[in-house]
Formats: C-alpha cells, structure tokens, sequence
C-alpha cells in the first residue's frame, strides 16, 4: 500500500476508497467504462489486513488515486516550468526554489508529453486525461491475480493429496499419474501469470512516477530493431547448428578405447630394471 498503490486498487477492481478494513474481491466483473464491478463477491475485512497488517489502514481506491495524479501532475508542471527557467537561467534562485518544492512530481508532468510537446501548455481535459491514463487495464489485472491465486491453492490441493497417496502407498493409480503429468507446466503458466500481473500493473511507468513508459522506449526505427533481432536469431541460430552437429559427430565416433598402460617393475623401486653383473 506504499509503492504502486493503483496496482493494487485495480487487482481488487477497487473504485472507491472503503472504510477501513476494506473487503477482499472473490469474484466479480469489472467495466473500466461505468467502473463498476458486476456480480461482485467479497471477504470483509481480509484485504486490509493484508495490506495494511491493521483494521485502521486505509486501502485507497482507483478514482480517489486518479484525483491525487491530477494533482501530481499540476505540480509536476510547475517543476518542469522551473527547470526549464534553470535550463535559460542557472542562477534564477526563484526557479531553484520552485523546482526543489516540486521535483517529486515532475515524472506526472511527463505524462502530458504523450498529448502534447510542452506540458505548460495542458489544459484541464489534457491533465485529466493523464491521470486517467494512470489506470492499468482493470479487468486484466483483477483476472490475472485470481488465475494466479487459484493455480497457488491448486498446487497447494495437489500436494496434500500426495502426501496423502504417499502415505496410503497410492503413488501407482494411473489418475494420480495422468493428474501428475497435467500439473507440471501449471508453475511455468503461473509464473507468466504473475509477470503479466507485474508488468501490466506498472504501467504507464518504467520507473513508478519518474518516467512514463511511452518516454523509456528506445528511439530506434522498427526497421533497426527488427534488423537487431534478426541478427541475433541468425548468429544464435548458426551457434546452436555448429554445436548439434559437433554433438552428434561425437556421438557417432563413440567413446575412445585407451590400451592399458604395461605395468612397471617396481621389485627393486622406482621401477628400474637391476644392473647386469661384471
């Protein structure tokens, strides 16, 4: 509830900000238009607990989230105003003054960069739009955590139930076998789950409100970087060619047979044959 707090209001399709200890969503369909949650299923208290490790914390919701960016980001344009009178002037102190009042915010005013060039020159439906942009997609988020979550109590599930079949010397049915094989990629798509969830849930950020996303991308053409990735596949792909057919000329050649080496004569030490007698 310190760091990335719009993540964790869109996990919970969170609109609003609830009194304190705020529920934890089951289940429910989100609409990032109407921001409403349909058909919505919750578990008092639990999320606040989590959150906040108290029954006072507060769990802040998406629209109340949205109106502190607003904020930020009017701020943000009153840091980037200054820092650009420090670009024409460094020994302007009135704009030193203003920037370090404001620089926390100045990663919000880049925001409006996306619209327009200069953020000075946003009017109220711009800076709005920008915070609204802080919003990740609602309803993929609140799935993805929930797909994630089930598959951990899936595994949880599984594993007792082996501990069970160990126990009863069960480990033969063929159903546990097949549940067995059909459990192994679950971890791998939980994970993919998981970094969907991470990433998705940052955005608009690269660094969580310094620099927006859209201002963290490389500055080369599509033709560069696709001419970079063929590159790459065609060096890594002629390596993996070279190595495969090193590997089988091996195999085929075989293991190499070593003729044991003559023992040596160690009667007399050091292995010398003795001297004849005169």
């Amino acid at each position: 509830t310190d760091n990335q707090k719009m993540k964790l209001a869109a996990i919970e399709a969170m609109w609003h900000t609830e009194e304190a200890p705020a529920g934890l969503s089951i289940f429910g369909i989100p609409d990032m238009e109407s921001q409403t949650t349909a058909f919505e299923v919750k578990i008092p208290y639990v999320l606040g607990l989590i959150s906040t490790r108290s029954l006072t914390g507060e769990v802040a919701g998406i629209n109340d989230l949205v109106l502190k960016a607003d904020e930020r980001i009017r701020a943000g344009i009153l840091a980037y105003d200054a820092l650009e009178r420090l670009k024409a002037n460094r020994t302007d102190v009135a704009a030193r003054e203003a920037f370090e009042r404001n620089k926390a915010h100045l990663g919000y005013a880049m925001l409006l960069k996306r619209q327009i060039p200069d953020p000075r020159t946003a009017n109220d439906a711009q800076i709005l739009q920008a915070a609204r942009d802080t919003i990740p997609n609602v309803p993929v988020m609140f799935w993805l955590f929930r797909l994630m979550a089930g598959l951990g109590f899936l595994f949880i599930g599984f594993f007792a139930l082996a501990f069970y079949c160990s126990s009863t010397c069960q480990f033969e049915k063929r159903w546990f076998l097949k549940l067995a094989v059909v459990m192994i990629p679950l971890p791998w798509i939980a994970i993919e789950f998981g970094w969907l969830l991470a990433e998705i849930g940052r955005q608009p950020w690269a660094v969580e409100g310094v620099l927006p996303t859209f201002l963290g991308a490389s500055s080369l053409t599509v033709g560069q970087v696709w001419t970079t990735i063929a590159g790459f596949t065609a060096l890594y792909s002629a390596l993996a060619v070279i190595e495969v057919r090193l590997m089988l000329s091996s195999i085929r050649k075989g293991p190499v047979e070593h003729a044991p080496e003559p023992e040596k004569d160690t009667a007399f030490g050091g292995g010398f044959a003795p001297m004849p007698a005169e």
